[in-house]
Parts: C-alpha cells; structure tokens; sequence
C-alpha cells in the first residue's frame, strides 16, 4: 500500500510528499489550511454525535450511553476524521518545510520542564 516503510512522522512526510506528486495535489499552504479547519470540523461534528449520545435528553428512543460507549459507537469516524487532520497537518507541514517530526521533538522537550501557568487539578484538589 505504502511506497515506503511507514514508521515514523519523516515516513508519513515522505509518503505525502510521494502521494501528492503523484496525484498531482494543490500545494497551496491557505488552501490546505482551509482543507485542515474543514477536517477539524468533521471530527467536530462526530464529537458532537458523541456528546449527544450520552445525554438522556437525546435518546428518548432508546437509553443513553456512557461517554466509554458513545465512543466506542463512533470509534471509527473519530480515527477516520483525525487520520484526515494528521494528513493536512503533514502536507502543511511539508508544504512550509517543516520536520514535523524535529519539530514536535524539540516542543515536547520544551514542555516536559516548562511550568505551566494553570496547573490542571485533580478531582482531589479541587476545592
């Protein structure tokens, strides 16, 4: 399926890079930002069915679902509707010559010792 051996955010890149000379895809950064924003509304939209399925009021046909069931309900449609954003992430990020992977690296180390302004609480500490 793959023209190479997809395993890392460089390989989902490379594959991009492969897929889009091959089909010939626009590789214009705004358009493909709007292509993002739109995908990040599908995952909105399936997020809302979940959102809606646990809440009794909605499922007067039938009873509601705890939020572990309405997503396993709707499994599927998320996966598929983030696989679509992590494509438009890695052409954007091929497209502005970014190593996404580098990238997400280098940030995730910055954050691993950064101190967060609004800690999350616990339910433990919560007053």
């Amino acid at each position: 399926m793959f023209p190479n051996d997809v395993q890392t955010l460089e390989d989902f890149q490379a594959f991009h890079r492969w897929l889009d000379e091959k089909n010939n895809f626009n590789t214009d950064i705004f358009l493909n930002m709007v292509l993002l924003s739109a995908e990040i509304g599908e995952f909105a939209q399936v997020l809302k069915k979940v959102y809606w399925r646990t809440d009794p009021q909605r499922n007067e046909d039938r009873p509601a679902c705890t939020l572990g069931g309405a997503l396993a309900e709707h499994h599927d449609e998320l996966g598929q509707e983030l696989a679509d954003c992590l494509a438009c992430l890695l052409k954007i990020a091929n497209y502005t010559g970014i190593d996404l992977q580098a990238a997400y690296l280098k940030k995730m180390a910055e954050n691993v010792s950064r101190k967060w302004a609004y800690p999350q609480q616990n339910e433990s500490t919560k007053a």
